[in-house]
């Protein structure tokens, strides 16, 4: 039975628990997903078992849910070594930004590394490869139902816009502009 901490529909904690399967309508918990980008603009995805009950030999990036007591940032940094090996600290990891699914507040984190997939000690009940991918080739996964689509638009979004970029004013208007 795993607890989890339970939220109101203004994002506020309510001092109370309930098992993560047992929500109801107008209570949350906390979920997270991470971006990994590289240098070469990849993005790092994992593979799901083939014997996982959910999204079996799919792709995805690095997620998970938070436990009673746990923020969703210490949720991401355990996920990421328990799921991977990634020991990485608060500091290097970016808030993205939140949104709302049935029962949850998915808050989103992005992650600038560069390591060699050799490196990485995947944890064998949960994912079976790792890979860096272009992100046209992780939307391809997607197209092809190779990849879990959770958060991609949003991730899309993210990185056409805002990613490597900043807020520079051109003829009196704020725009972002790719540095």
């Amino acid at each position: 039975m795993e607890l989890v901490d339970i939220y109101n529909d203004k994002h506020e904690f309510q001092n109370y628990t309930k098992e993560r399967d047992k929500l109801i309508d107008k209570e949350y918990r906390l979920s997270c997903y991470i971006w990994i980008l590289n240098d070469k603009d990849q993005i790092l995805i994992q593979q799901r078992l083939a014997t996982a009950k959910v999204c079996p030999n799919m792709w995805e990036t690095a997620s998970g849910a938070a436990k009673e007591g746990e923020t969703a940032l210490l949720a991401i940094t355990r996920e990421l070594e328990e799921e991977i090996g990634i020991k990485a600290s608060k500091e290097d990891i970016k808030y993205i930004g939140s949104y709302v699914r049935v029962n949850d507040y998915v808050e989103v984190f992005l992650l600038k590394i560069n390591i060699d997939t050799k490196e990485l000690v995947l944890q064998q009940e949960e994912v079976q490869a790792v890979k860096w991918v272009t992100i046209s080739e992780y939307e391809e996964l997607i197209n092809t139902k190779q990849a879990v689509d959770t958060s991609f638009i949003i991730f899309k979004q993210y990185y056409d816009k805002f990613y490597n970029a900043q807020i520079v004013i051109e003829n009196g208007i704020r725009i972002f502009k790719k540095i």
